[in-house]
């Protein structure tokens, strides 16, 4: 049937009926005197970013509200410095504290309760910004779980501790021979020394194959593991450390405790630091932390160039080399136990 001239159509309908719907009276928008301005770009914000939204930087944390700010959960890029979570209160929690605190880090229940039960230092959230560090472990201080913030500017991961190749025990005190330079320092017996046990494990896989139309055909893998124990040691007063590696190491030292296997020396030297310092901090959970901050802190993975060659039997060969090391992990592990000290 032929609609007649000046004949509601059904979207007409549909207008009028918006027309009639109620205004709302509260306004989900920000006034313009609520509005932020970026002072690099000078752009307008809604008071409820950390960050400008255009240009990316930090907001002046006095002119933002604090109380509905949006917390950036994203961790930093590889080759940025990034800003830990780690709990540092005291005493028992009950079970409405951590189920909060696990909603608020976007961490499981298990997860969080694994962590606290290490009982040493662990990072619970890794963040890129230190204004959202900072918002969120504020909010958590005020459910009753308080947590520090530790910045990879205080860890120095990329710097390794000072690797030392043999010790001397003297009734004087401790000596330690720089692996590099052969030079000698000595460890001062009368300040705390901190001691952390763990392992430094390097996984390469390769892969390789018959190249056809760019892509490897009937691929073959290949897997190459190792692990070595590692011993790191912190005076107080020394903030990189030193890092006993159980390979080239000089194991004259433990004398008649000489064993024939590298993980056996490496007990025995432990057993033998720990019964000469007399005020020590020993921290042996690196093991225990692993499964834990792996997704915090992942391990750094190398890929190597693939390289391209003829096969034996003609044809083109592709092989490709990834390593997995978890060297800057235990660093960091390692320097957080010391920050805690």
């Amino acid at each position: 049937m032929a609609r007649k001239p000046n004949e509601p159509t059904n979207f007409d309908s549909k207008i009028e009926a918006l027309r009639d719907l109620p205004l709302v009276e509260d306004d989900p928008r920000f006034s313009h005197d609520q509005m932020v301005a970026c002072k690099e770009c000078s752009r307008s914000n809604p008071p409820n970013r950390a960050s400008c939204l255009y240009c990316g930087k930090h907001l002046e944390y006095d002119a933002i509200d604090p109380s509905i700010v949006k917390i950036n959960y994203q961790p930093p890029e590889l080759w940025e410095d990034g800003y830990s979570l780690v709990y540092s209160g005291e005493g028992e929690l009950n079970t409405g504290t951590i189920l909060l605190a696990a909603e608020m880090l976007h961490i499981d229940r298990d997860t969080l309760e694994g962590s606290l039960a290490i009982k040493v230092p662990v990072p619970l959230i890794y963040l890129r910004s230190l204004p959202d560090a900072g918002l969120l472990a504020s909010r958590l201080s005020e459910i009753g779980f308080d947590c520090a913030i530790v910045g990879d500017d205080l860890l120095l991961p990329k710097v390794p501790p000072t690797r030392v190749r043999a010790v001397y025990f003297s009734d004087d005190g401790i000596l330690l021979e720089d692996f590099n330079t052969g030079d000698r320092g000595t460890l001062d017996l009368t300040e705390k020394v901190l001691i952390v046990v763990g392992a430094l494990v390097k996984t390469s896989t390769e892969v390789s194959g018959k190249m056809s139309k760019r892509a490897i055909k009937k691929p073959s893998e290949s897997l190459a593991f190792a692990d070595e124990v590692v011993v790191d040691l912190y005076p107080r007063s020394d903030v990189y450390g030193f890092r006993i590696r159980a390979a080239g190491f000089d194991f004259s030292c433990l004398g008649e405790r000489m064993r024939p296997l590298g993980t056996e020396n490496m007990n025995e030297l432990v057993s033998l630091l720990r019964s000469r310092i007399p005020s020590l901090v020993f921290v042996d959970a690196f093991s225990s932390a692993v499964p834990l901050i792996s997704s915090i802190w992942p391990v750094d993975e190398i890929k190597r160039s693939s390289q391209v060659s003829r096969g034996a039997f003609g044809g083109v060969r592709k092989q490709s080399l990834t390593v997995l090391d978890n060297t800057t992990q235990f660093t960091k592990f390692s320097r957080l136990q010391r920050h805690f000290i």
